[in-house]
């Protein structure tokens, strides 16, 4: 291949580097290579566009394209170093292949506004690592990219981002229709100390049961390296962080499910499932079966197998008898969205599917800043089973976490005890707005409500009674019930 210098490139393209406006060009890439109405590779009128055609990617999910990726990034690193800055808005386009990768692409520590990744899907077999690294990254967007994660050699994320000690900032992003599916360890992407990022209509999934789906924090709870810089550590700033537009946060047992054919009305319950893969000690949860609907509320904790059953610690002789169908669900070990340390979080319109645990855990890892502020998700949608909340506060070691500004509306909260529980101290809420009725979940406010206090309250919940709302620490607002219609004023609840 001819070396693929500056000039060449420009010389081809027909355009200049100081020039902002450039000259239509012709294609840098074979015709079969090219996708869409802007072929990878070219310059246009109004965007230099790069592809890993061009520098011998092969795109066929074959060929380990990590080195043709990271050339395409240095020369994008190069084009703006040479010219002084980016001149023109750059894509970086991965439309029209299948890009394999077995390493870490370093995306790292580039301030360039309006610069993109665009198209293409990506598979990732660098087990243990991210397949992208995005720390110190600023002004990008990333559009309609797919990251596939092996199960076999299982990347820890989709991508990282952070902040690096000779980049400190990471923010002005946005992701529009990206997607993730099959196995990440850690989870499918991870922020940490992220400011100003935006995802739109993007769906997340993660199959692995051990893995999270998305962690945004404004302290490093979960180990955080990256082999292109050091990151800082510690607390940082975390802050405007976006994911609305029907953003879709999964756990997607795709090899962790099991369809069901007969469960036993005994203190000890048997599973006849066949093609399993449980051992004894795995949990499980269930979904859709017909006959004991009250199953798919539990959790059971497998104590023998065989090739086509599973003994359980389940005690079914109340429950009714099994009549068909059914899933059994390995339980996930962590919740699919984690959030730290974070002022200013929205997940409007959100969709978020969890097994076995709640789908959104708030921490207070660092003891020294115990706030978490707006925190706003309207008219969110919960679904799986086996949850015993929706939201879980998890206060660690903090004698009282402060939650400063907090909305939610549901019409599905999908638990099978509360809508919010706390784990350890005590959680005090200023401002709440909480909007949940739901006749087929007939769930509490809170797991605990003497580790809770409400401060400003507004209260929309299917009955007084459930609010238990004389059972706080501290309570003044007001709580309207669906039940009876009426709305209670602050001092018509008594605080004890």
């Amino acid at each position: 291949m001819t070396e693929l210098t500056r000039r060449n490139f420009l010389y081809a393209s027909g355009c200049l580097a100081s020039s902002t406006s450039v000259s239509r060009a012709q294609p840098l890439v074979p015709a079969e290579q090219q996708s869409g109405t802007i072929a990878p590779g070219r310059v246009t009128q109004s965007e230099i566009v790069l592809s890993p055609f061009q520098f011998q990617g092969r795109g066929d999910g074959i060929q380990d394209d990590t080195g043709a990726i990271n050339a395409m990034f240095r020369y994008f690193r190069e084009l703006m170093a040479q010219s002084g800055g980016q001149q023109a808005p750059i894509e970086m386009s991965f439309s029209g292949g299948r890009w394999r990768l077995t390493d870490t692409v370093d995306a790292t520590a580039i301030t360039a506004w309006n610069w993109k990744m665009s198209g293409g899907h990506l598979y990732g077999e660098c087990e243990g690592k991210p397949m992208l690294d995005l720390s110190g990254s600023r002004g990008y967007e990333m559009n309609g990219i797919g990251f596939h994660g092996d199960r076999e050699r299982m990347p820890r994320s989709a991508w990282q981002a952070a902040r690096l000690e000779h980049a400190q900032f990471c923010d002005n992003v946005q992701f529009n229709d990206v997607a993730t599916d099959g196995f990440f360890s850690e989870a499918c992407w991870i922020a940490f100390g992220q400011e100003t990022a935006k995802h739109d209509h993007c769906t997340y999934y993660n199959s692995y049961h051990k893995g999270r789906v998305a962690v945004v924090e404004g302290y490093d709870a979960h180990p955080f390296v990256s082999e292109f810089g050091k990151v800082i550590r510690g607390s940082t700033s975390n802050v405007n962080i976006s994911l609305q537009g029907n953003c879709d946060f999964r756990y997607l047992p795709t090899h962790d499910q099991w369809h069901l054919s007969n469960v036993t009305s005994s203190r000890s319950a048997v599973l006849t499932l066949s093609d399993h893969s449980l051992e004894i000690g795995d949990e499980v949860v269930f979904a859709y079966v017909d006959g004991m609907r009250e199953l798919s509320q539990l959790i059971a904790k497998v104590t023998a197998v065989t090739a086509d059953t599973v003994t359980t610690d389940l005690d079914t002789t109340n429950l009714g008898t099994y009549a068909d169908g059914g899933v059994v669900i390995r339980r996930q070990t962590r919740s699919p969205l984690y959030i730290a340390r974070t002022e200013g979080i929205s997940l409007a319109d959100a969709y978020i599917v969890a097994y076995g645990q709640p789908q959104i855990e708030i921490g207070f890892p660092d003891t020294s800043f115990p706030f978490i502020e707006m925190f706003s998700a309207p008219r969110i949608l919960f679904e799986g089973s086996g949850n015993r909340s929706n939201i879980a506060f998890n206060t660690g070691t903090v004698a009282t976490a402060n939650v400063l500004g907090f909305e939610i509306s549901t019409y599905n909260s999908n638990a099978v005890e509360s809508l919010i529980s706390n784990e350890g101290g005590i959680t005090a809420i200023y401002k709440p707005v909480i909007d949940m009725f739901s006749s087929l979940w007939n769930v509490k406010l809170l797991n605990d409500p003497k580790s809770f206090a409400m401060y400003g309250a507004e209260v929309l919940f299917s009955s007084l009674d459930q609010t238990e709302a004389n059972q706080m620490i501290a309570f003044n607002g007001q709580i309207t019930s669906v039940a009876d219609g009426n709305t209670y004023e602050i001092g018509k609840i008594p605080i004890e």
